[in-house]
């Protein structure tokens, strides 16, 4: 990891939908590691179904810290009934609830922390011009059309910048959404911190077959959580919290 670039997702309201959900479309609610593959490849111009090798779990890094309370909220929608061909509305309507995610008051916005690296030190460095000159190749939404994105913030943070520690044997405060997999001891209740876990989507093939899933940690406000973790994490200059990517290994 030669250069490291963060910036802040944010949006009035996001759906990014369970992969194991049915017939009601729940939301996870940070976004997962497909979905910041996607939102990535849209800030980089890639079409739909030529960014899933560029952005594998083997050559990008990309991590996610939930910077503001969620709440979410149930939402009947109506979509046209295309079962049977019915794109003009012939056919009818079919209700589905829809679970949104929404910045909890007083918070006007949602706000994700993005972190990103690549074996490719180019296009980080692409993007991070692109990103500070306010360019989108194509209009970014947290999950849904209705939920439209930008990006503020970005900073480009060179490896001599950055404190990186190789399987630290000690509890340490991470700020960011953790695997299951990446931890090296129980998680000890803490007080006044809610902590969720939830089977997440990490990597495609490239017919969009799911390739890799696990299981990740979040706290539900943004706080950090006290945890001892295994492989490898990160800590931005003048900062106190140390950072994971959304890695198996």
């Amino acid at each position: 990891m030669k250069s490291l670039l963060v910036f802040d997702l944010v949006g009035p309201m996001a759906h990014f939908r369970k992969f194991y959900s049915n017939s009601s479309s729940l939301s996870y609610r940070i976004p997962p590691r497909t979905v910041l593959t996607g939102i990535i490849a849209a800030l980089l111009g890639c079409e739909r179904d030529e960014y899933y090798e560029e952005l594998t779990l083997e050559r990008a890094r990309i991590g996610v810290a939930l910077k503001t309370p969620v709440r979410t909220l149930m939402q009947t929608v109506n979509y046209l009934y295309t079962k049977n061909e019915g794109w003009d509305g012939s056919k009818g309507h079919t209700q589905i609830p829809v679970e949104l995610v929404l910045p909890r008051p007083p918070m006007p916005l949602l706000r994700y922390c993005i972190y990103f690296a690549h074996a490719n030190d180019e296009l980080v460095d692409d993007l991070y011009r692109q990103l500070r000159e306010e360019h989108y190749r194509y209009p970014l939404y947290l999950g849904l059309t209705e939920c439209p994105a930008w990006v503020e913030s970005p900073q480009l943070y060179q490896h001599d910048e950055l404190r990186i520690l190789h399987a630290p044997k000690e509890l340490l405060l991470i700020g960011t959404a953790v695997p299951v997999r990446r931890l090296a001891g129980d998680v000890k209740l803490q007080e006044g911190l809610r902590i969720y876990k939830d089977r997440m989507p990490f990597d495609f093939h490239t017919d969009r077959r799911l390739k890799s899933v696990d299981e990740v940690l979040w706290e539900a406000e943004g706080r950090p959580m006290q945890l001892m973790l295994q492989g490898e994490v990160f800590q931005l200059p003048n900062q106190e919290t140390y950072n994971v990517f959304l890695e198996l290994e």
